[in-house]
């Protein structure tokens, strides 16, 4: 071997080796560096003052916030926060995300198989909505139980045994039953793979490393989120259908007959005050109607309006709250609207109590009929006076005058200070077609309140003052946080979900598992290394601790690879960089037993060497072809697990090459003089 031809491969090493080190310093710092225990303590700190604010604006908290309060929440240590440990923090968040991710099994996380709710995918699909409809979806359910496979075709004899026609719902007028049902289980179908695309969008926006999202035969999907704590937001981000619509709102006139209509036909029910009476809250909350509008008033009284002028007839609206009144008497004569109060800016409001009861009784058949075309949605969250909840609700048509399957753009951003709300909104774009739509509509109902529905619940109801051409708007959430807001541009920039999911398997991973695994793992490691290095250091001596050094650096550059390129170790995966490690050692003994060889046939040092190496290349390089090809079939076929160790067996074979016969070669050259007549082997 030339001098020259060393020295430059030696230079390639030098580059090769500082790379290495510098893409695993961030992983050394987040997982071996003696700042660790400091850091996790800063993070919890940094988690519970975020969870105390939340707690003081009387937003719901999770389970994992409510845990932190009642393990630090009293913990003097925990309840302050400087700047120098919130700059502390934000640095270990960036040596976090260059590091070597660990899976769900080294590090714990959340486990989940979900399957597409058929049912609503079907009514999503239908063409008209109504309880027939329902029903004859709700028959087809039971039927088929968790069988997703026999859905369809109990789709169609339900349809078939009540004699309704298929394509009065789906498909085209005069399209067969058997190519409306063939349509909608290829959409089924179809709808798993959109779906597993806007679950990886979601995910990579969450912020989580390497998740794992699979498809598991025809219905299900196999989703892997490593590292997450929190569940119950990651839960709803996953699952959440993300399902927006516009709907115009019913007017005045329109919202005073339905209200009186539904209380004529509840009355005229049988034996409906029985099976139906208003609780003593309910009577209670609408006898009390007047003080609370008045109280509110005192907030700010630009705003004031007296609603029940919205659902009460001049006849009775003098007389329904009167103290003669017995509560028995208040339930007869207003079993519908006696749950309703009205709100300081007009809005309709049912109080926290009574919510169940009124969901209760939108579910009623006769109350469904009443509403026919129009529909109550429930707003998303509830408002708090004198301590109490209270719901709006409003009234609105049926049909969508627009969903959000045209957005394209979606941020969070903060209101402007002349902003009527403040807090958080979410501006939303829509594409071309959607933007001509929305002209259209808001160009027809000028004057008219233009419901925003996200998933079957009311965000807000702006007047349309005048047509907006630019297919443009906001979703404002007002006291929402910036997570809150960011969650809801995720689901709508990342898509929408054909139908909601049903979660058919949840499995919380402890990072203790993990962290077994690990010890198990690095003990298994060492025991190896050290037999595979007695072995080879006494079997071929100098030459053997050349090999060693070849091992090691096949494991830094393996690992280095891992991290530079955001890959995920696993279980697997150490299964797989073991693999490699002692494909490297096979290499090695076929080069040192060819250098024997060639050395009995009396052959000079260095001529042994040269041939040693030549003539093993062949047999290494094939080896490690072979090996490599099986590799990419795991990796193209396999599931996660499978991939991970595919992925570092291949890496591993990559710098087996280079470690195994360039690194061993330079160092036997650094050592074998040129007229040397022994050599250590």
């Amino acid at each position: 071997m030339k001098e020259h031809n060393n020295v430059i491969r030696w230079i390639i090493f030098a580059v090769l080796f500082a790379w290495a080190i510098y893409a695993l310093i961030p992983t050394y710092q987040t997982y071996f560096s003696s700042e660790k225990k400091m850091m996790e303590k800063i993070k919890t700190k940094s988690d519970l003052s975020k969870a105390k604010a939340k707690q003081e604006r009387g937003e719901e908290l999770t389970g994992l916030e409510n845990g932190l309060i009642n393990s630090y929440g009293e913990n003097a240590e925990y309840l302050s926060l400087n700047d120098e440990e919130i700059e502390k923090l934000a640095e270990y968040e960036k040596h976090n995300l260059k590091s070597l991710a660990l899976g769900l099994d080294l590090q714990g996380g959340m486990h989940l198989v979900l399957e597409i709710d058929y049912d609503q995918l079907l009514k999503n699909k239908a063409l008209k909505k109504d309880k027939q409809l329902e029903d004859l979806l709700a028959e087809a359910k039971v039927r088929s139980g968790n069988d997703k496979e026999r859905y369809f075709d109990d789709v169609k004899s339900v349809f078939a045994e009540k004699k309704v026609p298929l394509n009065n719902y789906f498909g085209r007028t005069g399209e067969s039953d058997d190519k409306i049902i063939d349509g909608l289980d290829s959409a089924a179908r179809k709808g798993i793979t959109t779906t597993l695309e806007v679950l990886r969008n979601r995910i990579d926006q969450f912020g989580i490393a390497e998740p794992s999202i699979q498809p598991r035969g025809k219905h299900r999907i196999v989703v892997e989120l490593p590292g997450v704590k929190d569940e119950e937001r990651a839960t709803k981000l996953v699952n959440q259908a993300a399902f927006l619509e516009f709907k115009i709102v019913a007017d005045n006139e329109t919202i005073q007959k339905k209200i009186n209509d539904i209380d004529t036909a509840l009355k005229n029910q049988d034996d409906f005050l029985e099976s139906n009476a208003i609780t003593t809250d309910s009577i209670t909350a609408a006898a009390d109607t007047s003080s609370v509008r008045s109280e509110e008033a005192l907030t700010d009284t630009t705003k004031a309006t007296d609603a029940t002028k919205l659902f009460s007839d001049d006849k009775t609206a003098g007389d329904s709250l009167t103290a003669a009144q017995t509560e028995e008497d208040l339930a007869k004569a207003n079993p519908f609207k006696g749950l309703l109060i009205g709100g300081q800016r007009g809005e309709i409001l049912v109080k926290g109590k009574n919510k169940h009861k009124m969901e209760s009784l939108l579910k009623n058949d006769i109350v469904r009929n009443v509403l026919g075309n129009h529909e109550f949605v429930w707003g998303n969250k509830p408002d708090i006076y004198n301590n109490e909840e209270y719901y709006e609700i409003l009234l609105v048509e049926k049909k969508a005058a627009l969903d959000g399957t045209s957005i394209v753009e979606a941020s969070a951003n903060l209101a402007s200070d002349n902003s009527a709300t403040g807090g958080w909104e979410v501006p939303f774009e829509l594409n071309r077609d959607g933007g001509r739509i929305f002209a259209e509509v808001t160009g027809k109902n000028v004057g008219r309140r233009l419901a925003i529905i996200l998933d079957n619940k009311l965000y807000m109801a702006p007047n349309i003052q005048v047509r907006i051409p630019n297919g443009r708007g906001v979703i404002t959430l007002g006291g929402g946080t910036a997570e809150e807001a960011r969650d809801m541009s995720i689901v709508l920039k990342a898509g929408a979900l054909e139908a909601p999911l049903e979660i058919m398997e949840k499995r919380i991973i402890g990072p203790s598992l993990g962290n077994d695994s690990i010890d198990s793992s690095v003990k298994a490691a060492l025991v190896g290394s050290i037999i595979v290095i007695i072995f080879m250091i006494s079997l071929y001596k100098l030459s053997g601790v050349f090999a060693v050094i070849a091992l090691v650096l096949n494991t830094i550059f393996t690992l280095a690879s891992l991290a530079y390129f955001k890959a995920t170790l696993t279980l697997p995966g150490i299964a797989g960089l073991v693999l490699s490690i002692g494909m490297a050692v096979d290499a090695n003994i076929i080069i040192f037993e060819r250098i024997k060889e060639e050395l009995e046939q009396k052959n000079t040092v260095l001529s042994a060497i040269n041939a040693g190496y030549d003539r093993a290349f062949v047999t290494i390089f094939d080896s490690n072809l072979t090996t490599f090809i099986a590799g990419i079939t795991l990796y193209q076929f396999g599931t996660g697990p499978v991939k991970g160790f595919a992925l570092t067996l291949m890496i591993g074979l990559i710098w087996n090459m280079y470690t195994a016969v360039v690194m061993t070669r330079l160092l036997s050259d650094l050592f074998t003089k040129k007229n040397a007549k022994t050599i250590s082997i």
